[in-house]
């Protein structure tokens, strides 16, 4: 099976997904404190998701564009239907933080939740064309060592700060194993307070059986090693 290069970070991003929509049909527009997170997670997903998409014209759409330069056009043209997709959840966002009333408040948060409905089916289906299309194009021109490659220079290039987010979102959405060999990689490539940092997260996220197959495994791996 062939490195895939969007596997992680799109499962964690469709977890950022799923929980805030959830998150907004349960929110009470009316309630300031229920309003205002509400409010801040959008906020925090419209970062990631521009944040993801500026990685991938930095390093992985110039990956391609030497060989198949009309498909970078088009992933191009969707990353910036993307951004102005944000930018509307940006605004409803403002015309919530300006309702003065009880009714504009509910009115102005399915708003938001209408906006961010859309939003959220554009990613899905771009994410999933990202996995078909952009990697059967890497497979094709490159080796597994090449595009790991391009995903290490992707993570170095991010901060710190930042990774955070991501991370806690990837650890909501992976599987026992993808979190494993996640974090086992994160162990041998990462200095360690970064791995260090990265379990403490997981012990917080994951149920606490999940998180004992991962401290079995990451025991076991340092007895045989």
């Amino acid at each position: 099976m062939r490195y895939d290069i969007f596997n992680i970070i799109h499962k964690g991003l469709r977890a950022s997904l799923y929980h805030t929509a959830i998150q907004l049909q349960q929110t009470d527009f009316t309630s300031t404190v229920e309003s205002e997170d509400a409010m801040n997670r959008v906020r925090e997903i419209v970062m990631l998701f521009d944040g993801h998409a500026h990685k991938e014209d930095q390093f992985i759409l110039p990956a391609i564009a030497a060989y198949e330069p009309s498909v970078v056009v088009a992933f191009e043209d969707e990353h910036a239907d993307d951004i102005r997709l944000g930018k509307e959840l940006n605004n409803c966002i403002e015309n919530l933080e300006n309702s003065q009333s009880l009714l504009e408040k509910i009115i102005a948060g399915k708003e938001l939740t209408k906006a961010f409905v859309g939003f959220m089916v554009f990613n899905l289906e771009h994410m999933a064309k990202e996995e078909d299309i952009l990697n059967k194009l890497l497979w094709r021109y490159y080796s597994d060592d090449e595009i790991k490659q391009i995903g290490s220079s992707i993570g170095k290039s991010i901060e710190p700060w930042i990774q955070d987010f991501y991370a806690t979102w990837i650890l909501r959405g992976l599987n026992q194993n993808e979190t494993i060999t996640w974090i086992k990689a994160i162990k041998k490539g990462l200095p360690p307070i970064v791995y260090q940092t990265l379990l403490q997260k997981a012990e917080k996220e994951l149920t606490p059986h999940r998180f004992r197959i991962l401290s079995f495994e990451l025991r076991r791996e340092l007895q045989v090693a």
